[in-house]
Formats: C-alpha cells, structure tokens, sequence
C-alpha cells in the first residue's frame, strides 16, 4: 500500500471515529451500541493496517528490522527488560505516531537499530488520545522494538458535553493528581489498561513525567499536586492495571532531577520498573541555560537515583549545537555514561528537530543536525554491541 492510499485510509478511520464520539454524545440505546460497534470495527481495522505497514517496511528493506533487532538484542524478554546487561538504545522521533521515516533515517545513519521506539500520548477524548495506541506499539513490535508510551494526563482535553461528572475544563487541572488517586478518571484509564492488558506484550508506560517541575506540566506542584497526590495517584493507577491484569506494562517513574526533592515523589520499590530521566542540554538557547555537559547535568542527582535500586534509562537525551561543539557533547557524554554511571542501561534518543516547548525560536535536537555527533552515536552504539558479544 502506499502513502497516498495510507493517508487516506486513516482520514477515513478519523471519520469513523467522529461519527462515533458523535452518536455518543448524545444519543444512547441503539446508537450507544452502534457506537461500540463502530469503535470495535475501527480498533480492528486499525490493527489490519498497522500489520500491513509493518510487513511493507519490512519488505522494502534488504534484511527485515526486526531480524536486525533480534541479531542486535538476541532476548528482549521480561527479565531482560527489566535488568538489561547492555545498553538498550531508543528513540523518539517528533514525526511519531504518524511517520516512522525519522526513525528510519536515524537508524540508517548509526548503522543500528533500536531495541526502543518511544513516542508520547496524552489524556483525553480527542481521536489520537481516547484509546490506547494499538495500531503504534503493533507496528513498532512487528518492527522488533519495545514500545515505551510518555501518558501524559492533560485531564482538560475530556470533553465537557460527554463528561458531565467532571468539573470545567478550567477548573480541572487544580489538584488533578488527587483527583485521579479518588478515581474521577477511572472511565478512562481502566479502558485503557483493559486494551494494554490485551496487547499480552511487554511495553514501558511513562506516567505523568516530571511530576516535580514547577513550570512545565498541569500536573506538577504549581497547581496543588502534592508529593503524597503523585504517589496515591501513581499507586491508583498501578492498582487499576494490576486489576486489569495488565503485567505486560513496565512502569517509568520519570521525575526531573534539577528540581530539588525529587526523591519524595518516589513512589516504592515494588510499583517501579525503571528511574527515567531527561538528559538535554540546552547550550545558550535560553537565559538560564549555558553549555552544560552530559556529566554535569546528571553527576548530583545520580547518588539519589542509586539509592532507590533500580536500572536507569535516559529518557530524552541530546544536545543543540548552539553554544559549543554537540560532537565532542555527545563523545563525552558516551564515555561518561559507560566510565561514571554505570547504572544507566538505556538511553532514548529525543529525535525532534521543531522543538517549540521552551522556547519561541524551533530547537532541533537530533544528533543527525551535526555530523560529528552522528559519527559519534554510531561509534558508541556500535562498540556497545561489539562489547555485548564478547
């Protein structure tokens, strides 16, 4: 199937999708369950298509990617994925969901494939938040790779007309945290962790990310969310997809560790996977930033993050090249990874080259924008795999 015939098949599932939220919305009995119908039709539609996209990369290409991956990483497997004895390698790319060709391109310039693809969803009723992502993590493990979901919850995104029960959209985001630990949200996430349950395979779920920044997200302190809100929040969450039988799910406490007591949103030992953390440096781009090394953004949180016991993954992980020399960035922050930090057993590169969320001028931070830093990633993925087959 090609692009153009792509496109138009999921403009045509979007459709599908707006008629349903449509006939929800105000109408029940028969047209409830021709809403359930059409969801049903859509979800399986979606997996068809998404099995079909995956078999066309694979064939495109002179060796599948998925033999690559399994020849790169011979086990991905639930102990492995837990407690990794190399490095798992990853990628975001800003062009996911919808395009993988970013991905693709990454990979074709270090000469490795990469055992994680992650991409970020949000809370919501909209057509790309209200259900979980089959039609994207089936792709990405036909692909060969894990999926690792960012669950953002924007609790303003629920429509007002269909959640009659929930307050305002404006009055929402005070305290959402507790609100979710209460269970005003439990409509959708148990829907959601019933349909991860069902996928059987092993994902990693990022759940609300740097929960400690001030600044960033409606869910962190500025808006009355409390470190005991995060953990009851955490924990509910956790407990739902327990219920929901949902033991494929891997669980990423991602906290930012600039930010002072970090370690009081830590939920337990037995309701965490992995510690995430973002590694970005940001170089002059912003005032109160400067070209800080991958060393010193990590070296003083790293005694607190070993503390809690678990393997570490660098969840978003690049450099700008405004304000120094991104190849020696990236050499250095390899060497540094492997000679001081010892604990870090997976990092995720954050391919988005339009990066608007700091900053009113675009930032691009794919290593591919410098080529001494893409010779650099190669040579370090490369000797990490020559070093696992010893």
């Amino acid at each position: 199937m090609t692009a153009r015939r792509y496109q138009a098949a999921f403009l045509a599932l979007g459709w599908l999708l707006l008629l349903g939220f449509v006939l929800q919305r105000g109408m029940d009995g028969v047209f409830g369950r021709t809403f359930a119908a059409v969801q049903s039709s859509v979800t399986s539609i979606g997996q068809s298509m998404s099995d079909r996209e995956a078999d066309a990369r694979a064939h495109a290409q002179p060796h599948g990617r998925r033999d690559d991956v399994a020849r790169a990483y011979p086990r991905l497997d639930a102990a492995v994925l837990r407690n990794p004895p190399r490095m798992l390698w990853g990628a975001y790319d800003g062009a996911l969901p919808d395009s993988f060709a970013g991905i693709t391109a990454l990979e074709s310039r270090t000469g490795q494939p990469f055992a994680i693809v992650s991409f970020y969803q949000a809370w919501g009723d909209r057509l790309d938040e209200s259900e979980f992502p089959l039609r994207t993590v089936s792709t990405i493990d036909r692909l060969g790779s894990i999926p690792m979901i960012t669950w953002e919850p924007w609790v303003k995104d629920f429509d007002a007309g269909l959640r009659p029960n929930l307050p305002k959209p404006a009055d929402r985001e005070y305290a959402s945290l507790a609100a979710i630990a209460r269970g005003d949200y439990d409509f959708y996430i148990t829907r959601w962790a019933s349909a991860a349950a069902q996928y059987r395979k092993p994902l990693y779920l990022r759940f609300a990310h740097e929960m400690n920044d001030p600044y960033r997200y409606p869910w962190g302190p500025q808006n009355g969310n409390r470190p005991d809100d995060f953990i009851a929040a955490w924990k509910h969450v956790h407990l739902i997809f327990q219920k929901m039988n949902a033991t494929n799910v891997l669980w990423v406490w991602s906290p930012h560790i600039s930010m002072p007591w970090f370690e009081y949103y830590y939920p337990g030992d037995e309701w965490v996977d992995w510690i995430g953390t973002g590694v970005l440096n940001y170089g002059d781009t912003a005032t109160w930033s400067h070209w800080w090394t991958f060393h010193q953004i990590i070296e003083k949180a790293y005694p607190a993050l070993l503390k809690l016991h678990k393997p570490i993954m660098i969840t978003e992980f690049g450099s700008v090249t405004s304000g120094g020399d991104a190849a020696q960035w990236y050499a250095q922050a390899f060497r540094d990874a492997h000679e001081k930090y010892g604990a870090i057993r997976s990092i995720i590169f954050f391919n988005q080259t339009h990066d608007v969320t700091l900053s009113a001028t675009p930032l691009n931070w794919s290593p591919l924008q410098n080529g001494g830093a893409s010779r650099a990633v190669a040579s370090a993925m490369r000797g990490d795999e020559r070093m696992a087959r010893r």
